[in-house]
């Protein structure tokens, strides 16, 4: 169940690093209010959570 949760956080937090490569979109832009740095750390967060509960569980 861990290593599907740490696989469930990496791909949130990928798709989350996406979005800002793509930039603000209409559907998008509520994402961007407070500006990118607390889209980049919540992205940070969820990727390196999502690896090591992957990789303490392999």
């Amino acid at each position: 169940m861990k290593k599907a949760m740490g696989v469930i956080l990496i791909i949130i937090g990928s798709l989350l690093t996406f979005i800002m490569k793509l930039g603000p979109a209409k559907e998008t832009v509520w994402l961007f209010t407070y500006g990118i740095w607390p889209l980049i750390i919540v992205a940070a967060i969820l990727l390196i959570t999502g690896l090591l509960l992957y990789n303490r569980n392999r």
